[in-house]
């Protein structure tokens, strides 16, 4: 049994499983750039400090050698996703979050057996279509104003309401609204099948604190201390979070709006647009999520 760890190396990708005709396998074109010279690139270009043992933004999967033909951006790099990009002609994958459902993309550290089939599915995938990820999170929080949460703005339509507020996260002004009416304008603008929201549906609220993703549940604590009409969280620890929500509704008003942890999608469209700049010569595309929940009623 190969460890856990070449699998995710993909060192021995091409003989662990069958595959198809693989780019990696072929030479380079002349002229190509190779994955390698991609993600060097990419460091430089930063201008950020860049760990060389970071444990997340690394090429986590590939062969460093093969020869880039675009770059997709995605916030997670789902089998869906990468047949997309394949049809689009990119095979280079920046994910935000982890591809092979451990946090840090070690599965050493993984439940998921060597032989499972969903993990078995997606490095098969990979290997025979001569694909590489390299994950971007940290840097992508680290571009000069978050590029998360400038993505997240942007797609809200809420640039020119926005002031600065608790340590940098954004708090929006609006002109007073039902807290119903600004749900359902988030929920139609991040392009959410469902959403949910705490509190008074007719309460007038025009100040909203914003955070993407996990920051944890004291920084989203803090936001609702922050005496905002209303606090727009990704995903949170329910007990904690709302939990203490709930606490605070007994002696004032507050609302929660809950976007999950793909609010942070956008962002990596704004990352995209950044990668176009330094590599003119390649296309780049942001592979936007599909909200993977329905709702019921």
């Amino acid at each position: 049994m190969l460890s856990r760890r070449i699998v995710l190396g993909g060192a021995l990708g091409a003989t662990m499983l069958p595959t198809l005709p693989a780019l990696a396998q072929t030479p380079a074109p002349s002229g190509a750039i190779s994955a390698r010279q991609v993600f060097q690139q990419i460091k430089q270009a930063s201008g950020q400090p860049w760990d060389p043992n970071g444990t997340d933004d690394r090429i986590i999967y590939g062969d460093r050698d093969v020869p880039v033909t675009g770059i997709a951006t995605c916030f997670f790099a789902s089998l869906d996703v990468l047949r997309k990009a394949r049809a689009a002609g990119l095979n280079y994958i920046i994910p935000h979050e982890a591809s092979f459902y451990e946090r840090y993309d070690d599965l050493a550290e993984s439940a998921l057996r060597d032989e499972d089939p969903v993990l078995q599915s997606k490095t098969r995938y990979l290997t025979g279509h001569g694909m590489v990820i390299q994950r971007m999170h940290g840097h992508a929080h680290a571009r000069p104003g978050d590029a998360i949460t400038i993505g997240q703005i942007r797609q809200l339509g809420w640039e020119g309401q926005r002031v600065e507020d608790l340590g940098g996260r954004p708090l929006v002004r609006l002109p007073p609204t039902p807290a119903m009416e600004v749900g359902r304008l988030i929920k139609a603008r991040t392009g959410r099948r469902t959403m949910r929201m705490f509190g008074d549906p007719a309460r007038l609220i025009s100040t909203i604190s914003i955070s993407a993703g996990m920051p944890g549940e004291n920084f989203q604590i803090q936001q609702l201390e922050s005496g905002a009409d209303a606090v727009l969280l990704g995903e949170v620890r329910e007990p904690e979070v709302l939990g203490y929500a709930q606490d605070l509704a007994s002696s004032r008003p507050v609302t929660v709006f809950l976007g999950g942890h793909t609010n942070e999608d956008a962002g990596m469209g704004v990352v995209a647009d950044w990668l176009k700049t330094v590599f003119p010569q390649l296309p780049v595309q942001w592979l936007p999520v599909v909200d993977p929940y329905t709702n019921p009623a």
